[in-house]
């Protein structure tokens, strides 16, 4: 077993406050309005949502999916990201990403279910970075410079994510990003699905 850190039962969303988050809509990358809900209630799958943010961390956020598995069994895995769904087709393209992929306009889902917005870290890559801060940002700026104004459109810098488990509509494990080079990756993730229940915060 690995040092793992498992987010505690009472940092899960109230059922009432994941209710209302499943009433939200999301974005596809042709514009169709989806409700949150319509992607995890219900549903037997483990779900892995990975929240990102945009511009530096969606850099870096391309090599946490460069460790991702694909899903097997009953599973799936979705991105949700904030911006407009303008830009999920570019991000495809300059990530490869082989996730379904939805984007969150409004912030309303990340304001719900209280993910942070800072950029502490922002110049400290974390270790599944594969180049230094200034050489993602400036694969950041040139990839801003391709697109002209459609890269003011992808959100906010300061938005962090997390990546959460649902099992049968229900949350089981949250972790939400306590600085922009704090996401998990595959081994963490993998753990976390083979667990039957939550461990506490150690």
């Amino acid at each position: 077993m690995s040092d793992t850190i498992i987010t505690r039962a009472d940092d899960l969303p109230e059922p009432k406050e994941l209710a209302e988050a499943y009433e939200l809509e999301l974005q596809s990358q042709n514009g169709r309005s989806i409700r949150f809900g319509e992607l995890v209630a219900g549903k037997g799958a483990q779900i892995t949502t990975i929240d990102y943010v945009r511009v530096v961390s969606r850099r870096l956020t391309n090599f946490v999916l460069s460790t991702l598995p694909n899903p097997t069994g009953p599973s799936q895995l979705i991105i949700i990201g904030c911006g407009d769904s303008q830009r999920i087709v570019p991000y495809v393209s300059e990530t490869a990403a082989a996730f379904p992929i939805y984007t969150d306009r409004t912030g309303k889902i990340y304001k719900k279910l209280l993910m942070k917005r800072t950029t502490s870290h922002i110049t400290q890559p974390p270790s599944y970075a594969q180049v230094s801060f200034f050489g993602a940002l400036g694969k950041t700026f040139g990839q801003m410079f391709r697109s002209g104004w459609q890269a003011f459109r992808g959100g906010s810098w300061s938005q962090n994510g997390g990546e959460w488990v649902f099992r049968g509509g229900k949350s089981f494990y949250v972790h939400r990003m306590e600085h922009v080079s704090d996401h998990l990756t595959a081994d963490r993730l993998l753990e976390v699905l083979s667990l039957d229940e939550p461990a506490q915060t150690k």
